[in-house]
């Protein structure tokens, strides 16, 4: 039995645990080598969130005494080699690791659950399958990035305010932050949206080690569900998957992994679904447009794989309206289109733009860094094939600092001379130049981690700036 915890670490990890353990009714204490006034504030929040719940927070402390308490966690940044690795050998302490995370959340959030990964579209997918079963009349509690940017801190708060409780079935978003500290979770049907070389600044460049993080969802399933996409990079270690595919995918994807559901589209959206007794209905869809449509395939695919009915799947879609932060429309201001999108990466920032490529886009470019450090390069060049012009911000929401070495550095990667680079520090002063240089029928889109990690801020910042323009430069915003 474990009566006490150090948790090493009161990072995005850290975090979480402490407060989930504190749940269980562990002491914890939770240390770390900044001071407090050396997190953001944001950070500095939670921390006292944690204070206020009754952990103990050592912060400051280079070299805490473990000996004190019989169990320990471990931030993951800390190397293998540290010495305290070696401390927690000899004092023979319980190492609370992703297993004991995991039951602990299956334990408590007692329902079948359905986990939804991938690169990109995990957030809208994971809304689209809750409309369709609140539709079907089930209770759902529903977890995404949408509550906050880190979905595991956001798991725990709800365990906390018991957010989950009476309800029939939890659907969740399970980045793969989320999944190296609850990759053991319990889920009736796992769910795997893409697979694209995306985040790997986070893996050292390697695409082998982010599969083999996504990996996790496959042991951790009862049935998994998957783009055949993602075949030969994972899920043919699984010959029971199900798969689905829009109408996108290469020719040898569906040469070796048949999928059951298959999305097309012509006049209007159809869905095929090749069982016993192949069926095909179309969908008319006013709220969802065209780059969607691999996620609502998605969502046909994991919906009917539970056992959802076609009818309640087309009365559930029918409801969506959108994700905050997902090519979200904002208005015209000055006769201008503005839209607010959190696309970053090369693959999520292509399907994002492709609907509109041949009009004249303004790209609004938040710090591409927040938390991580990311790939400039990458995201300039491929933003480069879209825009007209590119105002890129140094501010970053999420630790409130400003680097604008990072913009200078995503605008130098632009290899097209005809664009226009701007580098600006926040984003309601490119918002507004962006009113000031747009001409009748540009179009004006936010990219960047900011629509996601700081959705309310950032968009604050940008209506504000698109309104300020446009009483700056012409007739004010409609």
């Amino acid at each position: 039995m474990i009566n006490s915890c150090v948790v090493i670490g009161a990072g995005n990890a850290g975090r979480p645990v402490a407060r989930l353990l504190n749940y269980q009714g562990i002491d914890v204490t939770i240390t770390d080598r900044q001071k407090y006034d050396d997190f953001s504030t944001r950070r500095q929040g939670m921390l006292d969130v944690l204070k206020k719940e009754g952990i103990t927070l050592d912060l400051g402390n280079d070299n805490p005494d473990i000996s004190k308490y019989d169990s320990i966690f471990l931030a993951p940044t800390i190397p293998e080699s540290a010495p305290i690795r070696k401390e927690v050998e000899n004092n023979s302490l319980t190492v609370i690791d992703r297993t004991y995370v995991s039951n602990a959340v299956n334990e408590i959030i007692d329902m079948p659950k359905i986990g939804i990964t991938g690169s990109f579209g995990k957030t809208t997918t994971t809304t689209m399958v809750t409309n369709i079963f609140q539709t079907a009349g089930y209770k759902v509690y529903q977890c995404s990035s949408m509550k906050w940017n880190l979905v595991s801190e956001a798991i725990v708060d709800d365990i906390v305010r018991g957010e989950y409780e009476n309800c029939d079935i939890a659907i969740l978003e399970l980045p793969h932050g989320t999944l190296g500290l609850l990759g053991e979770m319990d889920l009736t049907i796992g769910a795997i949206t893409n697979l694209h070389p995306e985040h790997l600044c986070e893996f050292d460049g390697s695409m082998q080690k982010y599969v083999d993080r996504k990996a996790c969802i496959l042991p951790a399933s009862q049935t998994l569900v998957a783009n055949v996409q993602c075949g030969d990079l994972l899920t043919y270690k699984r010959d029971d998957t199900i798969y689905f595919n829009f109408e996108d995918h290469l020719e040898k994807d569906l040469d070796k992994y048949t999928p059951t559901y298959i999305g097309s589209y012509k006049d209007k959206y159809s869905i095929k679904i090749m069982k016993d007794n192949p069926i095909e209905d179309t969908l008319d869809l006013d709220t969802i447009a065209y780059y969607n449509y691999e996620n609502l395939t998605a969502a046909i695919a994991i919906s009917m794989t539970y056992g959802i009915s076609l009818d309640d799947i087309k009365r559930g879609i029918d409801k969506f309206t959108g994700v905050g932060g997902r090519m979200e429309y904002l208005g015209k201001f000055n006769g201008i289109d503005a839209y607010y999108d959190a696309s970053y990466g090369d693959q999520s920032v292509r399907q994002a733009l492709e609907a509109i490529k041949d009009e004249n886009l303004i790209i609004l470019y938040g710090n591409v860094d927040s938390t991580t450090v990311r790939d400039k390069s990458e995201s300039g060049r491929v933003i480069g094939d879209y825009a007209n012009m590119v105002i890129a911000s140094g501010y970053v929401e999420i630790t409130d600092t400003l680097d604008m070495n990072s913009a200078i550095e995503l605008l130098s990667a632009i290899e097209n001379d005809d664009v226009i680079k701007m580098a600006v520090c926040t984003m309601d002063e490119s918002a507004e130049l962006a009113i000031k240089y747009a001409k009748p029928g540009d179009i004006i889109v936010h990219l960047g981690p900011g629509a996601s990690n700081s959705y309310q801020q950032v968009k604050d910042k940008l209506i504000k700036g698109l309104e300020e323009g446009s009483k700056r430069y012409g007739k004010n915003s409609s």
